[in-house]
């Protein structure tokens, strides 16, 4: 199978089954017997893994199965006011686009309903739907699209593994078919940024992520010496903003963790907060991020073009001036010992929106450690902070209070 043929199928089919983006679209349209569409999805953050993965792995139970697939990658976050933004902000996608010749118009499609999952969680309403997951971060299993998964929902959740896109290396090299030049191009310069090219220390990768990429590049014709440049290239396409706004940028790749009572948005970003804050529009920015949201993560990271070292650090913010919130925060940060982040205050301190900005010494420590840190320090808060009344009474007038 061709793969530029089968994305162009998969974008038909989409086209044909879908008339609206809409999960409730989806679940009204009629059921035809004997026809089943499937569909494979990223994460909502779409970055290069999570495109990747999923119209690869699409392309593979295409090709082994014969049933009609399409892809999914989407750029929004359930629970924030954030618009479906995805093309232009994942600039190294579209450098490995332009890298393996894939015209625009056969870049990931859009569109509601799944059935398989690349990466992430699945959306709450697709949730029951979901035949499979692949990912290399452990799932949240308290949360409520967990507990809608289906029973027979497979899940190949692999931590050791630095880049979902080696579990889906993993199927596509496991077979004599398909094979296409293609997706042994975008799997390997997937793995390969993700891993920081194998970087001793970073630690962003296992046995599994080298095994992967050293059978691609047999099957490509190429040298160990060759992953540098490309690393090198794949960087600075990442980290070339010039063409997003302030607020693209904090979009670009960003997570919305989720409790009860608070929806905090992680960003990602391809440079540090520290560089970020310095640029003029930036509080504007950062408002525009956070709108509804009492609590801001902002991790930047900065790769060398020069010997390709990595620096990291993090910011706290909260819009709404709550700095006993950020300071509770701040303090489960910098007692963790599992694993310990080494935050310090930058050398040069900064009063930008009254947050709290921390260089990070461990390097090797990414969003998926920091994460569960920062979730658990808000559900300590909610608990501290919780209304100890038996009841709530609301008024729709102010009560007459008299003396009698």
């Amino acid at each position: 199978m061709c793969f530029l043929r089968f994305l162009a199928q998969a974008r038909g089919t989409l086209g044909r089954h879908l008339a609206e983006a809409s999960p409730v679209a989806w679940a009204a349209a009629p059921d035809v017997s004997g026809r089943k569409l499937h569909l494979v999805m990223g994460n909502e953050s779409c970055d290069l893994d999570s495109a990747v993965s999923a119209v690869t792995l699409a392309f593979v139970y295409a090709a082994s199965s014969g049933a009609r697939l399409c892809t999914y990658t989407e750029h929004s976050s359930p629970g924030l006011p954030v618009e479906n933004r995805g093309g232009p902000l994942v600039c190294e996608m579209w450098d490995c686009r332009a890298r393996v010749a894939l015209p625009r118009r056969y870049s990931p499609g859009s569109g509601p309903g799944c059935e398989r999952y690349s990466r992430g969680p699945p959306c709450k309403p697709w949730a029951p739907n979901v035949t499979e997951i692949l990912d290399h971060r452990p799932l949240e299993d308290s949360s409520p699209s967990f507990k809608q998964l289906p029973t027979l929902c497979q899940l190949d959740i692999d931590a050791s593994v630095g880049s979902c896109a080696t579990l889906v290396a993993q199927r596509y090299l496991a077979e004599d078919q398909p094979r296409s030049t293609s997706v042994a191009q975008l799997l390997h310069a997937t793995i390969v940024l993700d891993t920081i090219n194998f970087a001793p220390a970073a630690k962003r990768y296992g046995p599994k992520d080298e095994a992967m990429v050293q059978k691609l590049e047999s099957e490509l014709n190429r040298k160990d010496a060759q992953r540098s440049s490309l690393f090198d290239e794949l960087v600075a396409a990442r980290a070339d903003i010039s063409k997003l706004t302030l607020t693209e940028v904090l979009r670009k790749d960003m997570k919305v963790l989720q409790t009860d009572r608070q929806v905090v948005p992680l960003a990602g970003m391809p440079i540090l907060v520290r560089d970020f804050v310095e640029k003029s529009g930036a509080e504007k920015a950062v408002r525009e991020f956070g709108v509804e949201s009492n609590l801001l993560v902002i991790l930047g990271m900065y790769v060398s073009p020069a010997d390709g070292q990595v620096q990291r650090d993090l910011a706290l913010i909260s819009l709404s001036g709550q700095g006993q919130f950020v300071q509770r925060v701040q303090q489960a940060l910098m007692e963790s010992n599992d694993p310990k982040l080494e935050l310090r205050p930058h050398e040069v301190d900064t009063r930008f929106m009254g947050g709290c900005f921390l260089r990070q010494h461990n390097v090797q420590a990414t969003r998926k450690h920091i994460l569960p840190i920062v979730k658990r320090a808000l559900l300590e808060w909610e608990a501290d902070h919780a209304c100890d009344c038996d009841e709530v009474y609301f008024f729709k007038e102010k009560p007459q209070l008299g003396l009698s």
